[in-house]
C-alpha cells in the first residue's frame, strides 16, 4: 500500500507540474504568442532573409539579417538544420551561414516570450539581446577563422533546402502589416501581464481585437488567413503536446528529487516565507550548491549542458524555471542564461547534422563558440548586470 500511496503522489507531481503551466502560461502567453509565429510564416515572405546572406552581400547587411532572422522566421532547432544547410549549400557565406543557424532558434518569438512571461522580463530582455551579440560575434569569428572564400563544393542545379518551399513576396501597405502584428504583440503583452485585474484588461482588449479584426476583413486574402491558421496550427500541434510531456516528466523528476532526499513529493515546505510543494523546490535543492550563484563553473556548466541535451521548443524554459528552481530562487541567474542561450542551438543530434554539413573543423568551433559565448554571457548577466 506504501508503494501505490508513493506511486501515485510521483503520479500527481508530474500532473500538478503540467496543471500549473497550463493555468498561468497557456491561455495568456502561448495561445497569441502561436498567433503571432503563425503570422510571421505566413505573412512575412522569408526570401528578404535569404538573399542577403551569400559570401558576397555586404557584411552590414548579411551579418544584421542573419543575427536576427530568428525573429522573422520563428523557427525550432530542429527546423532551422535544413534552412541552414540549403543556404550553405547554395553559397551563403560560413559566417552569415552561422550566424543564422544561431540565431534561428535562439531567438524564437515564442521562447522568448514564453521566458519574458514564465521566468521573468529581464531574464527573457537578456536572452534576446545576447542571442543577437552571440550570433553576430560567432559568425564573425567563424569567417575569420576560415576565410570567406568557402573550400566547398556545391553542386550545379541542386535547390537549397527550405522549409516549406519559397514564399513569393506579397506587397501590402507597411501600415497593414505593421497594424497585424502590432495588435498581436498588444494583445499578448496585456493579456500576460499580471499588474492588471481581467476587469481592466478587458476593455483594453476589445479594441485591440477590432483593431485586428478589421485588418483580416478588409486587408488580407482568404488564402492568406487561411495559410495564418494552418501555420499556427502547425506551431499548435507540433510543440504544444512536447511541452505538455517535457513539463510532466520534469514533475516526475522533482517527485524523485523529493524521495531522494527524504520528503513526500506533495508534501508542504516554506522557503522565505514561501510555501512550495516539495516536488517544485527538490531539483533544485539538489542542485543549488552548483547552480545557487554565478561562477565560472555554475555558468560553464549550464551551457554544456544546454549544448548536449535534446530539448523541444520551449520546454528549456521549464527545465530552468523549474527543473533547476529558478522560479524559486535556486537557480541563478548567470547558469539560467548559459542554459537558455545554448539549449535552444545545440543537441547532440544537430551536432551530426552540422557535421556533415560543414565538416569536423567548422562544426568543432561552432560548438565550442556557442558553448563559450553562452558562458560569458552568462558571467556577464549574472555578475556584472543583475
Amino acid at each position: 500500500m506504501a508503494l501505490v500511496t508513493l506511486l501515485f503522489e510521483i503520479l500527481r507531481a508530474g500532473i500538478d507540474e503540467t496543471l500549473s503551466y497550463l493555468t498561468l502560461h497557456v491561455i495568456t502567453c502561448l495561445v497569441p504568442a502561436f498567433f503571432i509565429a503563425g503570422g510571421i510564416s505566413a505573412v512575412l515572405s522569408d526570401h528578404f532573409v535569404t538573399k542577403y546572406l551569400s559570401a558576397d552581400a555586404p557584411k552590414l547587411h548579411a551579418y544584421s539579417i542573419a543575427s536576427v532572422s530568428g525573429v522573422a522566421l520563428a523557427v525550432c532547432s530542429c527546423t532551422i538544420l535544413p534552412m541552414f544547410a540549403g543556404l550553405y549549400k547554395k553559397g551563403a557565406g560560413i559566417g552569415p551561414a552561422t550566424a543564422f543557424l544561431f540565431s534561428g532558434p535562439a531567438i524564437n518569438v515564442l521562447a522568448v516570450v514564453f521566458t519574458a512571461s514564465a521566468l521573468s522580463l529581464p531574464l527573457g530582455g537578456a536572452r534576446a539581446f545576447f542571442a543577437v551579440t552571440m550570433a553576430g560575434a560567432i559568425g564573425l569569428t567563424m569567417a575569420f577563422v576560415f576565410g570567406s572564400g568557402d573550400d566547398r563544393e556545391t553542386p550545379e542545379g541542386q535547390p537549397a533546402m527550405t522549409d516549406g518551399g519559397e514564399r513569393t513576396e506579397r506587397e501590402r501597405p507597411l501600415w497593414v502589416t505593421g497594424g497585424f502584428f502590432g495588435s498581436q504583440v498588444a494583445i499578448l503583452l496585456i493579456a500576460a501581464t499580471g499588474l492588471l485585474t481581467w476587469a481592466v484588461k478587458a476593455p483594453v482588449l476589445a479594441p485591440l481585437f477590432g483593431v485586428l479584426g478589421y485588418l483580416l476583413w478588409a486587408e488580407f486574402d482568404r488564402d492568406v488567413i487561411d495559410e495564418w491558421l494552418q501555420e499556427t496550427w502547425f506551431f499548435t500541434r507540433t510543440i504544444f503536446p512536447l511541452l505538455l510531456v517535457g513539463t510532466f516528466v520534469i514533475g516526475i523528476i522533482g517527485a524523485i528529487a523529493a524521495i531522494v532526499q527524504g520528503m513526500g513529493p506533495l508534501e508542504t515546505i516554506t522557503r522565505g516565507g514561501e510555501t512550495f510543494v516539495a516536488h517544485q523546490v527538490a531539483p533544485g535543492l539538489l542542485t543549488k550548491g552548483i547552480f545557487g550563484e554565478t561562477t565560472v563553473l555554475s555558468a560553464g556548466l549550464g551551457a554544456v549542458i544546454g549544448a548536449i541535451l535534446y530539448m523541444p521548443t520551449l520546454l528549456e524554459v521549464p527545465i530552468v524555471g523549474s527543473l533547476f528552481g529558478y522560479t524559486n530562487g535556486l537557480m541563478a541567474d548567470g547558469p539560467a542564461l548559459a542554459l537558455l542561450l545554448a539549449g535552444p542551438s545545440l543537441s547532440l543530434p544537430n551536432m551530426l547534422v552540422i557535421w556533415k554539413t560543414i565538416g569536423t573543423k567548422r562544426t568543432a568551433l561552432y560548438v565550442g563558440l556557442v558553448a563559450l559565448a553562452a558562458t560569458v554571457a552568462g558571467l556577464i548577466w549574472g555578475l556584472l548586470i543583475v
